[in-house]
């Protein structure tokens, strides 16, 4: 009988470690809206925006664990930003989520608009880091240079490594040993 209960314990003591190890990931999609100051006077000769020229950044739609982030917070954002980049820590935060941008590069320029290609982490708010993939679009500035933008970013949670497979492998295989022995 106390062999079945040690069992017990070490069946539930595993079920209880792969609970804590399974991760929080976020998923659902969140919009930005607001005006940015380029460094050229077109579309199709802009590569970034310049120092502190970003103006009336807002959220503009949130869906999943953004849920939380009301439609008009404000958005702070990093600048200057070179639109083909490499990693940037700290590139967006809104409502306790920090984005950390991976890369960025132009996709397309045409017709008076420049699609930027977004890719990076988004944490915060006891969430686990998640991939990003997403999507910055500008139209040709207005007479005074300032601009208006969109941005789309997505996030769909992702398996957690295995992690959990594997603790239950490990006890199924911590039960098979332990009949074994009160077998024999």
């Amino acid at each position: 009988m106390k062999s079945i209960a040690k069992i017990m314990a070490v069946a539930a003591v595993a079920v209880a470690l792969t609970q804590t190890v399974q991760a929080s990931l976020i998923n659902g999609t969140i919009g930005f809206s607001g005006n940015a100051v380029l460094n050229a006077g077109t579309e199709a000769a802009a590569t970034g925006v310049v120092l502190n020229g970003w103006n009336n950044v807002v959220v503009g739609s949130d869906s999943g664990s953004f849920s939380s982030v009301a439609v008009n917070t404000p958005v702070t954002l990093l600048s200057p930003w070179t639109f083909n980049s490499g990693p940037l820590a700290n590139f967006w935060s809104v409502g306790g989520f920090t984005f950390n941008l991976t890369s960025s590069s132009i996709f397309s320029s045409a017709g008076g608009f420049l699609n930027v290609v977004l890719a990076g982490t988004v944490s915060g708010n006891g969430f686990t880091a998640t991939p990003f993939n997403g999507t910055f679009q500008v139209a040709d500035p207005a007479a005074n240079g300032t601009t208006s933008f969109t941005a789309r970013l997505s996030f769909n949670s992702v398996p957690d490594g295995a992690t959990t497979v594997l603790l239950l492998g490990a006890t199924l295989s911590g039960l098979a040993f332990a009949k074994r022995k009160l077998l024999a």
